[in-house]
Parts: structure tokens; sequence; C-alpha cells
């Protein structure tokens, strides 16, 4: 499975959890409090979650591109509002139909025109715009953030052991120069948005976007492969778009890559703006690891403390290129380039 379609399914499994707890709500504040009841709001809340699921990540992602958010906004909720209600006339036209032998359509038009239309509209229309705001923030923070900033996990400074990737594009300067500013924002865009697919397939967060440079992180732990995959499937899927970038821009990006870890210092920091950040001489390493790939003539570079998680792998061809001075210690940290050894075909 491709990763934009396994994050559009992720996206549908969580809307249909919002939407029966809309469901459940809507049940709780208008009708009786029976399992029977809770069990058919929650029921139809699925499935509504599951047809606006539908909608957001296949017909109105698209369509709604470069309409400003606030626009969308107001034409989602106006859109999924008439849908709830239209099928919530359906389910009581369906229910009176059997309860009171009258027929679909008159018990249809009893609801449109009773107060229960207006009452439905309206809690509809503000579950929906309250939801789509919160989804609008999760998109441009990540959801790994938003919950770790709902719960309020990082509102004192801890240790923890992170994985560091800083991806730089090459050539940046006389790129701009090439294209101009709007044409090089474009390329930028694109660029990261097409790696984005390896982010997702390998499981990085992004911690920074500066410029043309991402800084990714993943957590220490079972698949510290992880980053080292994700680089060289980024390296695939820019192989695959190259005649796209040559059609459209004239050049094919390039870029190069420090990874290392260690622990680090992680808080919540900011009033008018909240943001996790980490602290610590990781980063900083991590920075100048990725700083000596062009020196070193060199796509990949990984600190010696990554050696430990490749040791059982054979794909991979590693070389010792050099090693750069750690502040405040008189030990070098020695530095590896790493190429794959074959043609690895990653799956989607």
């Amino acid at each position: 499975m491709k990763p934009e379609r396994k994050l559009s399914l992720q996206n549908i499994y969580i809307i249909m959890g919002i939407s029966m707890v809309f469901g459940l709500s809507y049940n709780y504040f208008f009708y009786s409090h029976t399992f029977i009841e809770f069990f058919e709001a929650g029921s139809i809340g699925v499935i509504l979650g599951l047809l606006i699921g539908v909608l957001e990540e296949f017909v109105f992602k698209k369509a709604f591109h470069k309409i400003s958010s606030l626009a969308v906004t107001i034409i989602r909720s106006l859109l999924y509002s008439l849908l709830i209600s239209t099928i919530l006339a359906l389910v009581l036209a369906i229910e009176n139909f059997f309860k009171y032998n009258t027929s679909c359509s008159e018990a249809v038009i009893q609801y449109l025109i009773g107060p229960e239309y207006r009452r439905d509209f309206l809690f509809s229309l503000s579950f929906i715009a309250i939801t789509l705001f919160l989804l609008q923030i999760i998109h441009l923070i990540g959801r790994a953030n938003f919950l770790r900033l709902f719960f309020g996990m990082y509102r004192q400074p801890r240790e923890v052991s992170r994985l560091f990737m800083f991806l730089d594009l090459k050539s940046s300067t006389s790129i701009a120069e090439k294209l101009g500013n709007k044409m090089y924002s474009a390329f930028i865009r694109d660029f990261f948005y097409d790696i984005s697919d390896a982010i997702i397939l390998f499981k990085g967060e992004i911690y920074q976007y500066a410029g043309d440079e991402i800084i990714l992180v993943w957590p220490i732990g079972k698949n510290n492969l992880n980053a080292i995959l994700c680089f060289f499937k980024m390296v695939e899927i820019i192989k695959k778009k190259h005649n796209e970038y040559l059609t459209k821009y004239g050049i094919i990006p390039e870029f190069k890559a420090g990874i290392h870890t260690g622990k680090v210092i992680v808080t919540t920091v900011g009033k008018l703006k909240k943001e996790i950040v980490y602290h610590g001489d990781v980063l900083n390493t991590t920075a100048r690891i990725e700083g000596k790939c062009n020196e070193l003539q060199q796509k990949l570079l990984v600190s010696k403390n990554i050696l430990p998680f490749m040791q059982k792998e054979n794909e991979y061809l590693i070389k010792e290129k050099g090693e750069i001075e750690l502040k405040g210690k008189s030990q070098k940290l020695p530095l590896y380039g790493v190429q794959l050894a074959t043609q690895r075909q990653f799956l989607c």
C-alpha cells in the first residue's frame, strides 16, 4: 500500500472515531439513554464518518487545494452538515415507517419542516466546524505533537533518546538564482511533498523545516534502521520523478543527509505559540555531520553511534570517511559514508 493511501486510511479511521463521538453526544443530548439508542447513534456516527472521511480524503482534498483554510472550513462544514441532516432524515423516516406505519416521504417532510431539522443542522454545523478546525491544527503541527501538547507530556523538561536526520538540498543557492524566488519556493515545496511518502512509510516525525533543510526525528526502539531506509526511499522516489522535475523545473533535486543519535532534552516552549523543542549537543553534532557531506563527497554520513544498528545488515557499503571534533571533548567522532550494496526495492 502506498504511504499516501495508508495515511488517508488512518485519517478516515480518525474521522470515523470522531463521528462516533458525535453520534453518542447527539443521542445523549436529545434522546433516551438506553443501550439500543446509544448503539444506533454510535453506528450511524461511524457510517457518517466513513462517508465524510472518503469525501475528505479522496474528493475534497484535491478540489479545495487552492482555497484558503477559512473558506474550506466554511464550505465543508455546510456540506457535511447537510449530509448529516439528510441521512438523519432518512433514518427517522425509516424508523417512523416501521413504528407508526407512515410513508417515508411524509416522515421526511415532517422532519424537514419541524424544529428537529433546525436543531440537528445547527448541532451538526457546530460539531463539524470544531472538528475541522482541530484537524487543520493537527495537519499543521503533526498528529504526534498535537497529542503531546494536548496532554502536556513535555511541560517539564525530560531526557529522551532520539535519532536525528538533517537533510539538505545540494546547490540550493545556484538553483535559487536559476529558477527565481517564486519558482524555487515551488521547487522546495514539491520536493518536501514528494519525500513525505518515505517519512510516512518509515515512521519519521518532522521536527522542523528550515529553508531548504528538513530535520527528522525517530525514537530509539525496535526499528532503528528506519532513518537509513527512509533516506534511500527518498532517493528512489526522486529518481522515479526524474522526468517530472526536468519538465517542470529543468533541475533534478539532489540532497545530502547526516544522521546521529544520543540523549537530548525535550520540552515545551513558548507562550503565544507553543512548540515542542529538543535541546542538546546531539542536534549540533548532527548538523555538523550533514555539513561534512560536501567536503567528504558523500550523500549520506552517519556517526559511529549509528553503526551498532547496522551490524547485522549486509545490504550497505559502510566506509569510514573522516571525523569531527565534539564540543568540550578531546575525543573525535568518526564518520561513515553509507551506500546501498544492491539496488533495493522498497515496498509501499
